[in-house]
Order: structure tokens, then sequence, then C-alpha cells
């Protein structure tokens, strides 16, 4: 039962790792900063900002050249275009649910001899 516990805490401590594509003089850009700042004050997680400008993002240039700001949750797109607070709050309960959701680790009970 402690295995399972802790196993559980892990999860829940566990903190997303989210990744905004952005690029130059984008306005849309700039609300979606504001709205992450936001849920930021309610919630940590890890923010890694891409500019889909820069040398060595053309992969992500050409996927969302149309549609920043792009977020993604663990490399899962989660919004792309217009999006706000709301939506990142929502996506990351579903990845609370999700970690929840995953099976554990293989667990062997050494108490007694096989």
């Amino acid at each position: 039962m402690q295995l399972n516990l802790q196993s559980m805490a892990s999860r829940l401590l566990r903190i997303p790792r989210l990744t905004l594509f952005s690029g130059p003089n984008c306005s849309l850009c700039d609300v979606a900063k504001a709205e992450l700042a936001r849920v930021r004050q309610q919630r940590e997680f890890q923010l890694e900002t891409i500019n889909i400008q820069d040398e060595g993002q053309e992969r992500w240039k050409r996927k969302y050249v149309y549609w920043i700001p792009a977020l993604h949750i663990e490399g899962k797109e989660i919004a792309k275009g217009r999006w706000d607070a709301q939506t990142v709050t929502q996506a990351l309960q579903e990845w609370d649910q999700q970690q929840l959701k995953e099976p554990e680790p293989a667990f062997m009970d050494t108490s007694k001899p096989q």
C-alpha cells in the first residue's frame, strides 16, 4: 500500500512541461503569454518558448506559420491560434487525470520467499 501511495504522489507531483510556439510581432502571442502568466499564478508548470522564425525551427515554422501561438503539453498539441487561460487550465486538468490512469510500475512482493 505504501508503494502505491508513493507512486500516486510522485505522479501528482510531476510538473508538466508546456511548449509555446510563437513568433516576432505577434499580438496573439503576447496575449497567449499573458494568459499563461494567469494560469501560472494558480498552477506550476515548466515553460519553453520556441520562436518558429529562429534558425533550426523550420519544422515548427511549416506546421504553425499561420497558427501561432500554439501550445503543447508534454509534446501534445492542445491549442493553436486564439486561446485563453481556461483552455490551458482545462488541458492541465486533463493531463493530471491522465497521469493517474497510467499503469503503475511493476511491483514484486519480496516479503515472502518464492
